[in-house]
């Protein structure tokens, strides 16, 4: 009696070890597919880049638009056809960055419930793949 139950004390405690060896494992997968999952997070943000240069283009080009207007507020003379005409061209030239600073922010960043939505399931189709791979299966095209 006592060695059955050292046997089954030893296959309980056997099956304990496995059990969380293979959790173990499974855990580390899955800090991997985070990790892939964040490092493509970090490089999608970084096709933002640009995007933020431009921004700062054009805050550089209202500040001049604001100087010049300054500058046109000090003179006695008031803005004469030449100087109107200029600050219209540039008006207009910064009003069409914008537009397509924004077009582009839209089309890059869509929504962010996508962009999480996509993470999701990248992470889950890596998971799966990781544990089909585990069992030696081969996932459905």
């Amino acid at each position: 009696m006592g060695k059955v139950i050292k046997d089954l004390f030893l296959a309980l405690l056997n099956a304990t070890l496995i059990l969380v060896a293979v959790c173990l494992f499974l855990g580390w997968k899955l800090m991997s597919t985070v990790d892939g999952v964040v490092s493509n997070a970090a490089a999608n943000l970084e096709v933002l880049r640009p995007l933020r240069e431009e921004v700062a283009g054009m805050r550089e080009e209202v500040q001049g638009l604001r100087s010049d207007l300054a500058t046109m507020a000090d003179g006695a003379d008031g803005i004469s056809a030449a100087a109107a005409e200029r600050l219209q061209l540039r008006a207009e030239a910064l009003e069409a960055r914008m537009d397509e600073v924004r077009s582009q922010i839209s089309t890059s960043l869509g929504s962010p419930e996508e962009l999480i939505d996509h993470s999701i399931e990248t992470a889950a189709d890596a998971a799966a793949r990781s544990i089909a791979d585990l069992r030696g299966c081969s996932l459905p095209d």
